[in-house]
């Protein structure tokens, strides 16, 4: 029978993968819809093509009429996996104005090409192992399948953006196998390789895109992460509504046993699907905000009677953090949607605010306003519009302006500066002020390399240190670098610090400031009085100067019990040889009152910070 060993080759290929595609559970999306149509469709194809070279082989031993509807139907059956082929490209891709291939004009060419193949005449050729048709109903043919083809292809490379993962590159390798085997099968009709070229296009549709196991975490047995995007990418690409219930669970799971039992429960959640993110991190999406609420409260039970290890008595409980997104809608895109999970996520484990996060429109809101001013930092810092501005320290006992704060300022692009109480938090929160704090540093050794202040009658400038910063082990080693780097005298800067309650911090911060003290920096403690502070700190820390922060010099005016507290603190500092800075000061009679306890003084009523220009003119005026 001429190839018919190719063609059943091909066939039984295409029945193993349609057995393999039905075995495993599946997410039944578009895409995996419209591939399963495509394989049955190629799998009709392939059996059409079969029965249609026994039919021309036996065509004396059957009507007339039965071998045309058979070989007619295999060629009317060629165009329609053409179709097909079109049409599964549109899985990943809204239509597009404008662009030929509208669906339904598609179909139209599918119908009216069909109705032709029928209508039109076809020849039959058997000689030997050369079995095969010909006349206008195959040309025919070949114009409407290979017009599919490249209107595929054409899209492919029109709208490559829009696609998704792999899918532009596993139908252009099946187009481009189509093309060539029909050109040869054109050229040379007793090679029947079009069916079989069919068949190896579901293989590299399958393993590329559509192996249900590639969606499925074989520890679990649930779906995964890429599942879970190709899942919300289909319902925001149809505009279906849905909400999102993530569990993320704190403790960690020590026995496949305990986790095993808590995916059989939330796998059984009516109305929803259960997906595996990341490590302890499992996901439910539900068609309605209703169900959502049903499952939490009942999962909410089911947690707090805890889980068995091993099927014992021994009893973990487990504190989850629970996530609810009650409308998608609310974002844009399926990325920006598991953005917004792992952002409230990660601040809810920082600030430890609650078990269970509503994700509404305030805390979306805030969440982008955050990431807005993230990207902002992050252009600032690479276009260098970071900015440096000076504020100085009255010495009391000098009656002149001896040192001064360098703090950071960002210009935004019109010109403006941006406030730092908005960036500074975020700097913080995302990591960034590690890089911002470093450049401020530099800065600051540029400016000192410039201009002597020994002259000005400035003994140094104070530059803070983060917390984040002085959990780095190589601090010291990058800003001995950078001192260097500018043949910057160490002893006319002072880093001041924040106090941290963590061990490992302080155990690194105590490493970098031994290394820079050796190499003659000084140190302050910054914001005393400002949240934990505590007066053992002092005592432990390498510091020369203690700054009071501007809510406990406001207080000492305010507060009759701050002021008490004020006072003991002074004494003891001084009593252990150390210098106090007092910031905030804002008026004339604050800046008396202070002056007879306090070595230095910072705020309002001496000067604001100041870019470097007027802060060189300021002190040259000011010169003791």
């Amino acid at each position: 029978m001429g190839n018919s060993s190719l063609q059943f080759a091909g066939l039984c290929i295409m029945l193993l993968l349609l057995y393999f595609s039905l075995r495993q559970k599946s997410l039944h999306t578009r895409s995996a819809k419209l591939f399963l149509m495509t394989l049955m469709v190629s799998i009709a194809c392939v059996c059409l093509d079969m029965g249609s070279l026994s039919a021309i082989e036996h065509q004396g031993k059957i009507p007339q009429l039965l071998l045309e509807v058979i070989c007619k139907s295999y060629l009317v059956s060629l165009v329609l996996v053409g179709r097909m082929a079109l049409l599964y490209i549109n899985a990943d891709m809204k239509e597009k104005k404008g662009v030929w291939a509208n669906e339904r004009f598609a179909w139209e060419i599918t119908g009216g090409a069909g109705i032709g193949i029928y209508l039109l005449p076809i020849g039959y050729y058997y000689e030997g192992d050369r079995i095969y048709t010909y006349g206008p109903g195959v040309y025919l043919t070949y114009i409407a399948a290979l017009t599919f083809v490249f209107v595929t292809l054409y899209r492919v490379f029109r709208y490559y953006r829009f696609l998704s993962g792999n899918r532009a590159r596993a139908i252009r390798s099946w187009m481009f196998l189509w093309i060539v085997t029909s050109g040869i099968q054109l050229t040379h009709p007793s090679l029947l390789l079009v069916g079989f070229a069919t068949s190896l296009g579901m293989v590299i549709l399958f393993f590329e895109l559509e192996n249900p196991e590639a969606n499925i975490e074989r520890a679990t047995g649930v779906f995964n992460a890429h599942a879970l995007l190709d899942y919300m990418k289909q319902k925001y690409d149809a505009e279906e509504k849905f909400s999102v219930l993530s569990l993320y669970v704190e403790e960690s799971v020590q026995t496949d046993d305990i986790l095993g039992e808590l995916i059989q429960y939330l796998d059984r959640v009516e109305g929803a699907l259960l997906f595996k993110r990341v490590e302890r991190e499992l996901v439910l999406v539900f068609d309605e905000y209703q169900a959502l609420q049903k499952a939490l409260e009942n999962i909410r039970s089911r947690f707090a009677r805890g889980w068995c290890r091993n099927g014992e008595n021994d009893v973990v409980m487990l504190k989850p953090v629970y996530l609810v997104l009650p409308d998608s809608t609310l974002l844009a895109n399926e990325r920006e949607l598991l953005r917004i999970l792992s952002l409230c996520r990660m601040e809810n484990d920082q600030y430890r605010k609650s078990p269970v996060i509503f994700i509404d429109e305030n805390v979306i809101r805030e969440r982008q306003q955050k990431d807005e001013m993230a990207k902002t930092i992050q252009l600032a810092m690479d276009e260098d519009r970071v900015e440096v501005f000076y504020q100085p320290i009255y010495g009391v006992k000098e009656q002149c302006f001896v040192a001064a704060e360098a703090l950071v300022r960002i210009r935004n692009t019109d010109g403006s500066l941006l406030s730092p109480g908005h960036f500074i938090p975020i700097a913080e929160e995302n990591g960034s002020v590690n890089r911002l704090g470093e450049i401020v540093f530099a800065k600051t050794c540029h400016f000192l390399h410039n201009y002597n202040i020994t002259q000005m009658g400035m003994r140094c400038i104070d530059v803070n240190l983060s917390v984040e910063q002085c959990e780095q082990e190589h601090l010291a080693d990058r800003y001995i670098h950078i001192m260097k780097e500018f043949c910057t005298d160490p002893s006319q800067i002072n880093l001041e610090i924040t106090e941290t309650a963590s061990i490992k911090t302080r155990k690194n911060m105590l490493k970098n400031m031994e290394k820079l003290i050796a190499y003659g920096v000084e140190f302050s403690l910054d914001d005393f009085g400002n949240g934990e502070s505590n007066l053992n700190y002092i005592v432990d820390m390498p510091i020369q100067v203690v700054k009071f922060d501007y809510d406990m010099t406001q207080a000492y005016f305010q507060n009759r019990k701050a002021k008490s507290v004020m006072n003991a603190a002074k004494e003891m500092i001084h009593d252990i040889g150390l210098k106090i800075v007092s910031e905030g000061v804002e008026t004339k009679e604050q800046a008396e009152v202070l002056s007879s306890s306090i070595d230095f003084l910072q705020g309002y009523y001496f000067a604001k910070p100041m870019p470097e220009n007027e802060f060189l003119a300021f002190i040259k005026k000011q010169q003791c």
